[in-house]
Formats: C-alpha cells, sequence, structure tokens
C-alpha cells in the first residue's frame, strides 16, 4: 500500500513539474483557420499562437445576442452603445457565457482541438466566459486560455512568466503593463492587437492585461484545464 501511495506521489510530481514548465521568450506561432489542422502541433510549443481569420461564432454576436429578447433586457445597452456599465464578476461572465450559448460552442468546436493525447477527453474539462471592457492583469493557469475579440479591438499585453517571481504586491490591479514592476529586473512585455476573427491561444502561466481599444468592446475566453490546473486555481481562490 505505501508503495502504491509512493508511486501516485512521484507521479504527481512529474506532472506537476511538468505544468510548470515554461518558454522564457517573447515570441508567437500564427497560423490561419484553413490550417487548423497543425494546432496540435504548434501547442507543443508552449508559446503564444495567433490564430487569423477565425469565424466570430453567431450566437455571441451583436445580432445573436439581440435576436434573444431576455439577453436583450441584460446587454441591450451596451450592445446598442447606450450604457457601458455592466457586471464585471466572474459569476456574471460565466453565466452570459452559458445563456448566449458560448459554452455550448465551446464544447463542441473549441474543447475537443485540446485533446493531444487519448486520456485528454477523460481527464480534462473547460470553463468559459463573456467579458466586456478591460480587464486588469491576470495569470493564466488554465492549460490553454483561447481569447477571442467579437466586438471592438483589444491590446493584449502579455508578460512572460520568467518576471513573476518578485512581481509588486497589487499585481492584480494594474492596468497598464508600465504599472506592473519586479523587485529583481525591469519587466519586458509584447503587446498583440487582437479584433474579431483573430484568436489568440496563450499556455499556462503567461500574465496577460486586456486594453479596450474601442469603447462597447467585448469578447469571449476558453479556458482549458487538466486536473492540476483546476488544483492551483482552487488553491488560488481559497
Amino acid at each position: 500500500m505505501i508503495e502504491i501511495l509512493l508511486l501516485i506521489a512521484f507521479m504527481f510530481l512529474i506532472y506537476a513539474f511538468f505544468y510548470k514548465q515554461t518558454v522564457n521568450e517573447y515570441s508567437i506561432n500564427q497560423i490561419n483557420f484553413d490550417k487548423l489542422d497543425k494546432l496540435e502541433e504548434l501547442l507543443y510549443d508552449k508559446l503564444p499562437i495567433v490564430i487569423q481569420e477565425f469565424p466570430v461564432p453567431q450566437c455571441v454576436s451583436k445580432d445573436g445576442i439581440l435576436s434573444n429578447r431576455q439577453l436583450v433586457n441584460i446587454l441591450g445597452n451596451y450592445l446598442e452603445n447606450q450604457d457601458p456599465n455592466l457586471p464585471t464578476t466572474k459569476e456574471f461572465e460565466t453565466y452570459m457565457a452559458s445563456e448566449v450559448g458560448f459554452h455550448v460552442y465551446g464544447e463542441h468546436v473549441l474543447y475537443p482541438r485540446f485533446h493531444t493525447n487519448i486520456v485528454s477527453e477523460f481527464i480534462t474539462t473547460f470553463k468559459t466566459k463573456l467579458c466586456f471592457g478591460s480587464k486588469n492583469l491576470q495569470y493564466g493557469k488554465a492549460i490553454y486560455t483561447v481569447i477571442m475579440v467579437i466586438r471592438g479591438k483589444y491590446t493584449c499585453s502579455l508578460i512572460n512568466n520568467e518576471y513573476f517571481k518578485g512581481i509588486n504586491e497589487g499585481w492584480e490591479k494594474c492596468n497598464r503593463p508600465e504599472d506592473v514592476k519586479n523587485s529583481r529586473t525591469q519587466i519586458q512585455y509584447m503587446d498583440i492587437i487582437l479584433k474579431p476573427n483573430t484568436v489568440l491561444i496563450l499556455p499556462a502561466h503567461w500574465l496577460y492585461l486586456m486594453k479596450e481599444e474601442v469603447p462597447y468592446s467585448y469578447y469571449t475566453q476558453f479556458e482549458y484545464h487538466e486536473p492540476i490546473s483546476l488544483l492551483m486555481d482552487s488553491l488560488d481562490k481559497n
């Protein structure tokens, strides 16, 4: 019995070791939507990936949302450029992703794309959000985080995980990359412009900040999780 527990513990340590592995360089891979069959090969590089000409799901388009009377009551003023004030909680964003149908879209269109081995579909899960306006700096714990701008324009500022050790307290409140400080060295970052039909895939442990460049912009976020990333997310919440 002890031997089995030791073996399980050893395997978990190896699993955690590979989860923590990152690439400490500012490079991105790019492909077009019609070359999506090459995505799995690029995922192994553990670099951000930009996919061009990615079709916007009808369910999260302005017309798609406004065709639902119930959603018009919640999002109508925002989508008609009348009121930019919406709740910014994760609970609201998760709820809206489900209500507009993006969670179902993620399950059938995005989720299977990240199954890179025969056990993936049995040990993984996913989360979805529909996000509005700008977002402060975030730390990506998911194995992959997929950002899809639906309307407007964003500047996504990326900070490599190598700067996370020694980062300033209160970094979660930073809304500009220039405000992020490190006690050991000067932080470098990379900006990526995101518009509709452009998708960004981030491997785990990248820090990212979403700055709205056009009023009333919004985007979807899909997170692909394995048990280790769910555990890290849960520990962070607690």
